[in-house]
């Protein structure tokens, strides 16, 4: 994760937005909103967590190293 994302209050809200907003996209060529949002929720909430997930691991890691 960039140091931005990880280490700041604003955690790239807008990226994540834009994420969302192309997996939506693509969806929507492949088959539906609808069906990704029925296996895996919120899509954009989907994402936050994942990403705030990974930054939680990768502080932790970061901080074993010492940094």
């Amino acid at each position: 994760m960039h140091a931005d994302e990880q280490m700041s209050s604003r955690r790239g809200r807008e990226q994540i937005q834009q994420l969302a907003d192309r997996l939506i996209a693509a969806a929507n060529e492949q088959g539906t909103q609808a069906q990704i949002e029925a296996e895996i929720g919120n899509i954009f909430a989907y994402i936050r967590s994942r990403v705030d997930s990974k930054n939680v691991r990768e502080t932790a890691r970061l901080k074993l190293d010492g940094q």
